[in-house]
């Protein structure tokens, strides 16, 4: 008995030795400790929730059998979190809101570029990022004064005021890049296709400051290192179905360029990259004009991603989006309304993303041909030539020549959002809406800082820890 004192001795002090040693794997793992990123990207998929992400994924595996990279490369390396959208005085949100929060930290009202709910104006993150000595560049398919690549740089009560928001581009931020559409506010009063109104060539000024500029594809690719604006459209850019690949650049041409042009080894960069048009998609309720842009968008994040891989430990990317437009979804529905019997229901397959597959023009476009005041014969006509093996319902048939709204909550577009209905009703990919919801986004991110995006979080949360790894400032 005298000695088991001495063996629980024993016992004590192998137990202690385990506990200081316990192998690393057995250890809870603790939050990176790394500095500040030297490269960021944050890439925005305007108006693109989960749903809209999952039905891409889907189309790229049963249809082209190719994976996601963000899926595949970004959440599966990285982490993946969830970001409420609510703006301070609605329960869902605007671009210029949900930006503002995203690049300012702090919950602002609708239609407001940096200004918070309570009046203040904080440094956004990308201010942060030119006061460290780091390039900055805004990249976009929307115009580049859009509300959401102008919240990282503007502090303006009202995301309309485009003359403000290029003066702040032109006379305050000077950002390295800035590319998009939109060049119609560029233009002098007077040449085609100009809204301005006055007689400022706001290219010319540009050019002044010292600023290579570019209106295509071909120009673009001669762009040297060094400042350069470009644009490439009057206003919003082409969707991909739209697109003319020879001369307009996608968002993937751009984010490539991007690179090029921004990579400083001694600077470091901040890029924010912006595919507008899946938001639009939304609000027109496209759902073959939403999977060719996330496509394309997603092949963006790919070069993204192979940058990465040259620089891991200086490179944070971060995926997400500022809303949700369309609350979309497959769904199972009636094949009519004869009955609610299980013979007269129907759910999506395979064959319906085929059929989406073969839609080739955006319903923008479909629209756009159709006119201001559809006829019978011209809507035979777009049915025959660009839906074959699609049916047209008769109340939606007569929604369009009437150009009445579908219901309270579809109806941006009268023929865009009934024709979108009648592609729903041919592959069961339904729109709640033609607007944004409160549903959240998803976030996803990879590299330096990555781990602090991981869990449910609030867009004004985002924006302070994006800001708080600018500058170096969070815990360690």
């Amino acid at each position: 008995m005298a000695k088991r004192p001495r063996f629980l001795l024993k016992v004590l002090c192998v137990a202690i030795f385990f506990a200081s040693t316990t192998p690393w794997l057995l250890r809870p793992i603790p939050a990176a400790q790394s500095a500040a990123p030297k490269y960021i990207f944050l890439f925005l998929a305007d108006g693109g929730g989960i749903p809209h992400i999952e039905i891409t994924r889907q189309y790229n595996r049963l249809i082209h059998n190719e994976g996601l990279v963000i899926t595949d490369k970004i959440i599966k390396e990285g982490v993946l979190g969830l970001m409420t959208t609510h703006a301070a005085d609605s329960l869902s949100t605007d671009s210029a809101a949900a930006a503002t929060a995203m690049a300012s930290g702090c919950k602002a009202k609708i239609g407001a570029l940096g200004i918070c709910a309570d009046g203040t104006t904080p440094k956004t993150a990308m201010e942060i990022a030119k006061e460290k000595g780091m390039r900055v560049g805004l990249v976009t398919n929307s115009t580049v004064y859009d509300a959401s690549p102008a919240a990282f740089v503007c502090h303006l009560p009202n995301r309309r005021d485009y003359t403000e928001i290029l003066n702040t581009y032109h006379l305050k931020m000077a950002p390295d890049l800035l590319m998009g559409g939109g060049r119609e506010q560029f233009l002098p009063k007077g040449q085609p296709g100009s809204r301005r109104e006055d007689n400022l060539d706001l290219i010319a000024s540009f050019i002044a400051q010292g600023y290579q500029y570019a209106s295509n594809k071909e120009e673009l690719d001669r762009v040297k290192k060094g400042k350069a604006l470009a644009l490439f459209s009057l206003q919003e850019m082409s969707f991909e179905l739209d697109r003319d690949k020879k001369t307009e650049p996608s968002i993937y041409d751009m984010t490539r360029a991007a690179i090029r042009l921004l990579h400083d080894d001694n600077r470091g960069f901040f890029v924010f990259i912006e595919n507008e048009n899946i938001d639009t998609a939304g609000h027109l309720t496209d759902i073959a004009a939403l999977i060719r842009d996330y496509r394309e968008f997603d092949r963006a994040v790919g070069l993204a991603y192979e940058f990465y891989r040259k620089y891991p430990r200086e490179t944070l990317i971060i995926v997400t989006s500022d809303h949700e437009t369309g609350g979309l979804g497959f769904t199972s529905a009636l094949k009519d309304l004869s009955s609610i019997k299980g013979g007269n229901q129907v759910a999506a397959t395979v064959d319906d993303l085929k059929k989406i597959q073969s839609i080739s023009l955006s319903l923008r476009k479909a629209a756009a041909m159709l006119g201001p005041h559809p006829t019978a014969a011209a809507l035979d006509r777009l049915m025959t030539d660009y839906f074959p093996g699609f049916t047209l319902a008769p109340d939606i048939r007569d929604a369009i020549i009437r150009q009445q709204p579908l219901s309270r909550t579809l109806y941006l577009d009268r023929t865009a959002n009934a024709l979108g209905m009648m592609v729903a009703n041919n592959t069961q990919a339904y729109w709640q809406t033609s607007s944004h919801t409160n549903q959240p986004v998803l976030v996803a991110a990879l590299g330096v800082g990555a781990e602090r995006f991981r869990g449910y979080l609030d867009n004004a949360d985002f924006g302070k820890t994006l800001k708080a790894l600018l500058e170096d400032k969070l815990a360690r």
